[in-house]
């Protein structure tokens, strides 16, 4: 499996993902920034069943990348090196200021629109419950899964998270403006992530390593597709 085919799927899933939020009837609005005659109290709801999503995705990305790293720790010297990748990346999508992951963003964009408590505080849907084990406490048997939902998330997030966030920002939705935190820094941080994670994946060579990356990549895109059908349905 060349490496490139498996660059090709993060593409071919982010794309597809980006494509789902895009034409979702309750978002579209925010991507086409015609709001004349728009019922903005809905797309509130609308993005806070975004948020949720992402909260309920993202909040499992440091423990992942954590679980993989010390699986690889006690490998190969390749193991080995991925094992510090996967732990300098945990450190990364971690705040340095304060010290958690990137989904309490999604949290606080979540209580600045006033999000109710059943929402915020929800328990995760049943599929985000299982990409949690698959990710975290069954990471030995697939420690490069990781870098599919990586690739993957990564890819769409620069496809579509700006244009999230400048939508939601011109949308009228009040206190929009204290609202955006997390698809603006997605759409900022990950050019550079997506950059640095598909060079790395050259250094990969083993088939099977490969392999467990596209499975992870086909996880990810069917827990989110999963999860925007329970929070936003049609």
């Amino acid at each position: 499996m060349d490496i490139q085919y498996v660059i090709d799927i993060f593409e071919l899933e982010s794309r597809s993902l980006d494509a789902m939020v895009r034409h979702h009837p309750s978002l579209h609005p925010l991507f086409t920034r015609s709001f004349r005659g728009v019922d903005l109290d809905a797309l509130r709801r609308a993005y806070l069943g975004l948020l949720k999503v992402s909260a309920d995705v993202t909040r499992h990305t440091v423990p992942a990348l954590r679980a993989a790293g010390l699986a690889l720790r006690d490998g190969d010297a390749a193991d080995r090196t991925w094992s510090e990748l996967f732990l300098g990346y945990a450190s990364d999508e971690t705040d340095p200021t304060a010290d958690y992951g990137h989904h309490v963003w999604a949290r606080q964009d979540m209580a600045a629109l006033g999000a109710p408590a059943e929402l915020l505080d929800a328990p995760v849907h049943a599929s985000a419950v299982v990409y949690g084990k698959y990710f975290i406490e069954d990471a030995a048997r697939h420690p490069y899964a990781i870098l599919g939902a990586k690739g993957v998330l990564e890819h769409a997030a620069i496809r579509g998270a700006d244009d999230i966030a400048r939508g939601v920002a011109e949308s009228g939705i009040p206190r929009a403006d204290q609202a955006t935190r997390f698809f603006h820094h997605h759409g900022v941080l990950d050019v550079e992530h997506v950059r640095d994670g598909d060079r790395n994946l050259q250094r990969l060579v083993d088939p099977d390593k490969r392999r467990q990356i596209v499975e992870g990549a086909y996880v990810t895109t069917g827990t989110y597709r999963a999860l925007v059908h329970h929070l936003l349905p049609t």
